[in-house]
């Protein structure tokens, strides 16, 4: 389900020239907060559908810029943040964290700033926008791990409160001290409402389509893939990237085992083997 829209900011409220006495520094992050109200613990995914940077920026995308933490009552705890594979469309980052059954968690999107000179630069322009998905993914399990399961037969009930919040900088951040102040506010739910329920993704085998594989084996990009969620790609997708894998595999032991480990964790039922 669409949850919101979001911002990440580092940097002035306003460029120069205006002054820098009114165009303080903003560092400005995204937070959910979500309760599980069913009596089971739950598996959940929040995406984060980013506009696609043009021309291509650093400065607006996640990659490298934005962390995710988690907490419930207790330390913030850090989740991978991680891109699935590129669409030609967005650019989709997700991340994935247990709810336990009745507990309210606080999810937290925000600016990497340990990157360096994102605090000290005299003029930031970190921006990155996009919107929010909560998803109820498949889980694999048991003996069967090429075929997820899904995690309920019906939608499951959550709480969703989802604000932006910032602080700005004094001008003479780092040096001195300085006035902080801090702002924060509610974005408006897709949904309309604090009360909503979360679908539950389909399980079962991952189909790939095998009518597109003859138009993609000759135009594959020799590309480092990023962490790949099928779970996001169309049947078209899906076949490009198991054939690109396949496509460019020089057939010795241990490259055919890197494979055969690949294509499980991707949930493919295939295992790559030397024929004598």
């Amino acid at each position: 389900m669409e949850i919101t829209t979001f911002e990440l900011l580092v940097k002035r409220i306003a460029p120069p020239p205006a002054s820098p006495t009114v165009a303080r520094r903003v560092i400005q992050g995204y937070f959910l907060t979500i309760s599980n109200l069913e009596d089971k613990d739950y598996t959940f995914n929040l995406d984060f559908h980013i506009s696609k940077p043009n021309p291509p920026d650093p400065d607006r995308t996640l990659t490298d810029n934005a962390e995710v933490f988690y907490d419930i009552a207790g330390a913030n705890t850090a989740l991978p943040l991680v891109e699935v594979l590129p669409s030609p469309i967005t650019p989709i980052f997700t991340t994935r964290f247990v709810l336990p059954a009745k507990q309210t968690a606080s999810l937290q999107l925000l600016p990497r700033l340990s990157k360096p000179g994102l605090l000290t630069d005299a003029n930031p322009d970190l921006e990155v926008r996009g919107f929010v998905r909560l998803r109820l993914p498949a889980l694999r399990r048991g003996r069967f791990p090429f075929f997820p399961i899904a995690q309920s037969d019906r939608p499951i009930k959550v709480l969703l409160n989802p604000e932006i919040r910032g602080t700005f900088l004094p001008n003479n951040f780092p040096t001195g001290g300085g006035d902080f102040d801090q702002i924060n506010y509610p974005l408006a739910l897709a949904s309309g409402k604090g009360l909503n329920e979360v679908e539950p993704e389909r399980g079962g085998l991952i189909q790939v389509s095998p009518e597109v594989i003859g138009s993609l084996v000759n135009n594959l990009p020799l590309l480092e893939r990023p962490q790949i969620d099928f779970s996001q790609l169309s049947d078209e997708a899906r076949t490009e990237a198991l054939v690109e894998v396949l496509a460019q595999v020089e057939p010795t032991p241990d490259n055919l085992q890197n494979v055969s480990d690949l294509l499980s964790k991707l949930n493919i039922p295939i295992r790559m083997e030397s024929v004598n």
